[in-house]
């Protein structure tokens, strides 16, 4: 994929070469949306499937349907790696479809609650976003789908709130916009710390990662420490 640092305005690349897929590994399934700059959205299926993030809401009718294309059971639950518009403005969409709550990290959540237009980019998305109601989902709090417990991981730096979830059974990590393959989310927006990114990716240096799935670009089916590594470097830690 090249040029890629060019594609997306929300991360910092250290290669434009990828080599990922752009399916699912395991249960975690990536959810297609025609509106380029969206967030990936991921459904993770089983019994209780739950939602990790929502795109911006542009595309929302279409991403409702192929979510139920994939699974006879809705979402019992919506997860929002952090509070930037391109992965929550589509969450009153999800809930109106879906009827089941939304959780997002402590530190996010009082943003997303009052609709702040500076912390959410919605702004600078050209939109607006109404107060939607979310639940916080603390570090260790976890989703139990049946098939997968995810864990929630704390990981501030590219908003104040940004969360992981982990999947102790197999290394499948679901990053937002906390790490790429081959780079991290910016910090340079409201919220956002170099230094917290840089205490964020030591954290997640101490897990085994086996599969990658960022908030843009394609999943990573076997990721190695040697991209770790590699990103750790970029952002001197």
């Amino acid at each position: 994929m090249k040029n890629l640092i060019l594609q997306s305005p929300f991360y910092v690349s250290i290669s434009d070469l990828y080599t990922m897929s752009d399916f699912a590994l395991m249960s975690i399934i990536r959810i297609p949306s025609s509106v380029p700059f969206d967030s990936n959205i991921f459904l993770v299926t089983g019994a209780r499937p739950i939602l990790v993030d929502t795109g911006s809401g542009l595309d929302s009718t279409a991403v409702i349907a192929r979510i139920r294309s994939f699974s006879n059971v809705d979402p019992v639950a919506i997860v929002l790696t952090h509070c930037h518009y391109d992965h929550i403005g589509g969450l009153k969409d999800m809930i109106q479809a879906f009827g089941c709550p939304a959780y997002s990290g402590i530190r996010d959540s009082p943003y997303i609650r009052s609709g702040d237009s500076e912390h959410t980019l919605s702004t600078m998305f050209g939109s607006t976003l109404s107060p939607l109601g979310v639940s916080d989902a603390p570090e260790g709090f976890t989703f139990d789908t049946g098939d997968s417990v995810l864990r929630v991981i704390e990981t501030p730096g590219h908003t104040e709130g940004s969360i992981c979830l982990y999947d102790d059974s197999n290394g499948s990590l679901i990053s937002g916009d906390t790490l790429f393959m081959n780079g991290f989310g910016r910090v340079d927006f409201p919220g956002g710390s170099m230094d917290s990114m840089r205490s964020s990716l030591s954290k997640l240096s101490n897990i085994d990662i086996r599969g990658l799935f960022p908030g843009h670009g394609n999943a990573c089916e076997r990721y190695i420490p040697d991209y770790l590594a590699g990103v750790l470097r970029m952002a001197g830690v």
